[in-house]
């Protein structure tokens, strides 16, 4: 990647249109889709749908809790398979593909989408919308912002390929705040019915960022307001894996401190392997 702003890592720009009639959100999230496709071994249509989930479960965060966790569930055609995106205020962010057999994941009827984000309090936000027919993860995504937010929008997430290979992946929100003016609403709308697929809009920009908050705003004087960063990761850990133990019955916990030594358990988002000792699980007996 020759452009700086990419080299620098996966980030997400936030702009505001002088006028105040836009509020756009843009992101660069090449190696993070890498690393979330490599951790997951997602191939075909799956790791397409898993890669623009990914893109867009952080557009979400951005747009709706910048600084609260966001967790997007796409469930495939006929309940089928289910692909999950997790991303978190500092930026990590981590997925997990789940696939009946030797399926490939696709849309279509049955298909649906949950997006749980926390509010205030401790509250946990959730909401279901199914994707539009024909449509993708992102038609899905604007139809939740729409139904369950009551925000008008446009999203668009996308991966370009070489080979088997991720180029470039990224995407962007543009919001149509309240006070918008007509005027400007056409210029954007025919803006963006004009625009090529993102995909290729990324491949030419470079998978820049700022190249892409310019290519949509332009002639558009605006304000960029803050940039933050997002990478792969898992917050996955030994005391968190012990922890969820205590969600086995007594009686099996017990039979397993008596029959292991050690217990060895994988994290599914990132594949990590941890070796927890019985001992370590005599507390939760204690207590359970």
């Amino acid at each position: 990647m020759s452009d700086a702003d990419t080299a620098s890592g996966d980030h997400v720009l936030r702009a505001i249109t002088d006028d105040d009639n836009f509020r756009v959100i843009v992101a660069a999230t090449t190696q993070t889709v890498r690393d979330a496709l490599a951790a997951q071994n997602a191939e075909g249509q799956a790791a397409k749908h898993f890669a623009a989930l990914i893109t867009g479960t952080v557009l979400i965060r951005e747009t709706m809790s910048p600084t609260q966790r966001v967790q997007g569930l796409l469930k495939g055609a006929g309940g089928r398979g289910s692909l999950v995106a997790d991303t978190h205020p500092d930026g990590v962010t981590r997925g997990l593909v789940q696939l009946p057999g030797d399926d490939d994941f696709s849309l279509g009827p049955g298909s649906v989408l949950q997006m749980m984000r926390n509010k205030a309090h401790g509250r946990l936000h959730q909401s279901v919308v199914q994707p539009p027919p024909g449509g993708g993860v992102a038609e899905a995504l604007m139809t939740y912002m729409q139904e369950s937010e009551d925000i008008v929008c446009m999203i668009d997430a996308a991966v370009h390929h070489q080979g088997d290979a991720v180029v470039h992946a990224g995407g962007f929100v543009v919001q149509l705040l309240p006070d918008a003016a007509r005027g400007p609403l056409m210029v954007m709308t025919e803006r963006l019915e004009a625009m090529p697929p993102l995909s290729q809009w990324l491949d030419q920009l470079g998978g820049s960022p700022k190249k892409l908050l310019g290519e949509l705003l332009h002639l558009m004087p605006f304000t960029e307001l803050d940039r933050r960063s997002v990478s792969f990761g898992c917050k996955c850990s030994h005391e968190a894996v012990v922890a969820s133990l205590a969600s086995i019955g007594r009686d099996e916990l017990a039979e397993i401190v008596h029959e292991q030594q050690i217990i060895e358990v994988s994290c599914d988002y990132c594949n990590t392997d941890y070796a927890i000792r019985s001992s370590h699980l005599q507390g939760l007996l204690e207590t359970s």
